[in-house]
């Protein structure tokens, strides 16, 4: 979040139990923060919690907002399936191994993610 200059709410926060059963009290919730998955942009609320082993937590309510569909196969590569909310656009999201970002993955320049405040 503060990488990304992103403003939250200080006064929503909630509490977070992670897999080893410890509970975590969020920061504040970032409201309407665009994510672009291939040609899909989805606005997400987003509670924003320091010191986490990960970037961004997809949980269930993305999963009901853009009704997703996890495909593994045999050899562990697994493809994401959402749909866009408004207009029913489909996108295929290959996943890939922690710490081996494909080079055609690539991180929004500073100028983009100023443009969605």
């Amino acid at each position: 979040a503060r990488e990304l200059h992103l403003q939250w709410d200080p006064r929503i926060r909630i509490h977070l139990q992670s897999a080893n059963t410890g509970l975590d009290m969020t920061t504040g919730v970032a409201r309407n923060v665009p994510f672009r998955f291939g040609e899909i942009t989805i606005y997400l609320q987003v509670h924003v919690i320091d010191g986490v082993a990960y970037d961004v937590l997809l949980g269930r309510p993305f999963d009901v907002l853009t009704k997703s569909k996890i495909q593994t196969e045999g050899d562990g590569r697994t493809l994401v399936t959402i749909t866009e909310p408004n207009r029913g656009q489909v996108v295929a999201i290959p996943t890939f191994e922690r710490g081996r970002v494909p080079e055609t993955v690539l991180k929004p320049d500073r100028d983009s993610v100023q443009g969605f405040r």
